[in-house]
């Protein structure tokens, strides 16, 4: 549910810039080899799957259901949001309605197609305004998965706002004003007064003619004598019913259409709100979860727990009470599951998995209803819902960590959680430890690299979508700029007539973004922290979860100075790096001062959690206990 300016940060922000707000891994709008075979499905047991060749982990059979369910949660989690929302503006209609509002007030809360049409069309003509080179249907395909799912999400946006961010201030309903006092401030609505004042103004003076014409002239004239600064004068003026009247001239005729406000503005509102609504709700995404809140089965229904399990499978969550089937969001997604990203679904389930079962050997493992429980009580701010717990990491599981979904952060986490308990005395061990300090303090002690990046692609970014030919031909041409650079090609050069990192264009009207561009992998000739050449790269520690070591930790860590190393394969091509230059940390960690233990203990227990899953992975797919995936790519490969 993004506003424009929402749009336009997610579709022009340079890909996986570190700062930039966008998803780690955004969806590739290709045609998918799932959507395919949509309706062929395959059995828990059998030998038949949409998604390729079955998955098999110890025997036990990885469902299309849960590849389908990662993929919503990921893929799909605007989607899921929407309707998330969707629910709740039935729920607050509903209130209403049992309030008194009849069948008319309540049908201007609805969106007709003809104002659909005409927003996305003010949004299209804004956008073309700004990025006049760039095609629109591409654009809000990088950021939306597609034109029409923007559509629906925009409609739904739309509607939101009518019911709980009308674009009078006087007709917020009292819960949008309890929740801006309470998190934006008791003078935010007041501020809003005056914007909407000042707007309604700025639309009276652009048809002052049809208005003298329908005799508001005394009105306008009032208008003009009031000093701008005097803003409690006009909003009492824009405020009195004269002026409303006139509103209502304006509109009837189709000219009504206000000054857009101020987008920041618009966007912490709304983000406000939701961020509220979306802590208040009740809502099961867990299994068991959900099979308990599901009403009753028909009564010559099978009633015991796989049964109730087997019916939740199908139900991607449960909000106040109303199930969300799973079908509903496939259906919108299913096209843009391309194989990469079910790849990456398959890897992570299987991870997990294999992870699971031999800390549930170890008598370590905790089951979601554990851990719901158990997480929330390590919050340093209260005693949040685990519910409220997760969302205040929803932030750091996307931009910082690169998790595809707050669902999958969770379950990483449980796991992770079972697994510091299963190396509880290795945790305690200085000498396992000391050997992390030399990389974890470059990392925690900001050390920075003067380093170039060639970067071969096996996407098309300006089209937003996989090359034909992909890694293989990436990987030749990589391999090929390498051996010239062996025999002398200059660097420079090279890199700008080669790299294909993609920046867009500046836009033509309005705020010019100043970070955060790739300027061909030269990063404006910028020194770089780990974490920022991670945001450049594309690599996160998801990816480090499922692939294994990064090629930003190659560089970083592994690279010799005033070298020319690579090709190596990452997220969307093959990277060529030359360092220059590096500057040490700031300020080394001692493990005997609590605080630094406590951040040398995470890394320890993140790079022992990937490195266990990995060689499970590895020898899985070796012994047959891990059937229908292969080994991740090496850096190499």
């Amino acid at each position: 549910m993004l506003s424009h300016l929402g749009l336009c940060l997610l579709a022009l922000a340079p890909q996986g810039a570190p700062a930039a707000p966008t998803p780690a891994q955004p969806a590739v709008a290709t045609t998918s080899v799932v959507a395919v075979e949509l309706k062929t499905g395959g059995d828990a047991k059998g030998s038949t799957s949409m998604f390729g060749e079955p998955l098999f982990v110890h025997g036990r059979r990885i469902t299309d259901d849960e590849i389908q369910r990662f993929l919503c949660a990921s893929v799909g989690a605007r989607d899921f949001d929407t309707i998330k929302f969707s629910i709740l503006v039935d729920e607050e209609l509903q209130k209403r309605k049992l309030q008194g509002a009849t069948p008319e007030e309540l049908a201007r809360y609805e969106v007709s197609d003809a104002d659909l049409d005409a927003r996305l069309a003010r949004e299209r003509d804004d956008f073309l305004l700004r990025y006049p080179t760039l095609d629109f249907a591409i654009e809000v395909g990088r950021a939306e998965l597609s034109l029409e799912l923007f559509r629906e999400r925009l409609r739904q946006t739309m509607r939101f706002d009518r019911v709980f961010r009308p674009e009078n201030p006087l007709e917020w309903p009292e819960i949008t004003k309890a929740i801006i006092a309470e998190q934006l401030g008791e003078t935010w609505y007041d501020d809003e007064r005056v914007s909407y004042a000042s707007r309604v103004r700025r639309l009276f003076d652009t048809e002052q003619n049809l208005l003298v014409g329908q005799g508001y002239r005394p009105l306008l004239e009032k208008l003009a004598a009031i000093d701008p600064r005097d803003t409690g004068t006009l909003v009492a003026a824009i405020e009195d019913p004269e002026a409303a009247a006139a509103l209502a001239v304006l509109k009837a005729a189709g000219k009504g259409e206000i000054p857009a406000d101020d987008p920041i503005a618009v966007d912490a509102v709304r983000g406000t709100i939701l961020m509220a609504l979306n802590t208040w709700a009740i809502v099961q995404t867990d299994l068991d979860e959900i099979a308990a809140a599901l009403p009753p089965p028909a009564a010559d229904a099978p009633k015991d727990a796989a049964a109730a399990l087997e019916r939740a499978r199908r139900v991607m969550a449960i909000v106040q009470g109303v199930p969300m089937m799973m079908d509903t969001i496939w259906s919108r997604i299913a096209p843009f599951c391309t194989p990469d990203l079910v790849d990456e679904a398959k890897r992570f389930l299987a991870q997990v998995a294999l992870l699971e079962h031999e800390l549930a050997a170890k008598g370590t493992l905790l089951t979601p209803a554990q851990f719901r429980e158990w997480w929330p009580s390590t919050s340093k701010q209260g005693k949040p819902s685990y519910s409220e717990y997760l969302s205040q990491h929803e932030m750091l599981s996307s931009q910082v960590l690169g998790f595809p979904s707050l669902p999958a952060f969770a379950t990483y986490m449980r796991v992770q959680e079972s697994h510091k308990r299963a190396i509880a005395a290795d945790l305690a061990r200085d000498e396992l430890l000391a050997p992390t300090l030399p990389v974890i303090n470059q990392i925690a002690g900001a050390s920075k690299l003067s380093v170039d990046v060639l970067f071969v692609s096996a996407f098309d970014f300006p089209n937003n979508r996989w090359k034909a030919s992909g890694f293989p031909e990436a990987r030749e041409r990589a391999l090929a700029i390498k051996s010239d650079l062996d025999k002398g090609a200059e660097w420079r050069p090279t890199l700008e007539l080669y790299s294909e990192f993609w920046d867009p264009p500046m836009p033509e009207t309005g705020n010019k973004p100043m970070q955060n561009f790739y300027f061909k992998g030269t990063f404006g000739d910028q020194p770089q922290t780990r974490n920022q050449l991670q945001g450049y790269i594309g690599d996160s520690d998801y990816r480090s979860f499922l692939f294994g070591t990064a090629v930003t930790d190659q560089i970083f860590f592994e690279q010799k100075m005033g070298s020319i190393d690579g090709p190596w394969r990452g997220p969307k091509g093959y990277y060529i790096a030359r360092i220059t230059g590096k500057t040490p940390p700031t300020k080394p960690l001692d493990l005997n001062e609590p605080k630094h233990r406590e951040i040398v203990e995470y890394f320890y227990l993140k790079n022992s959690m990937a490195a266990r899953a990995l060689a499970l992975l590895r020898e899985g797919v070796a012994n047959g206990t891990v059937k229908g995936l292969t080994a991740p790519p090496g850096l190499n490969d």
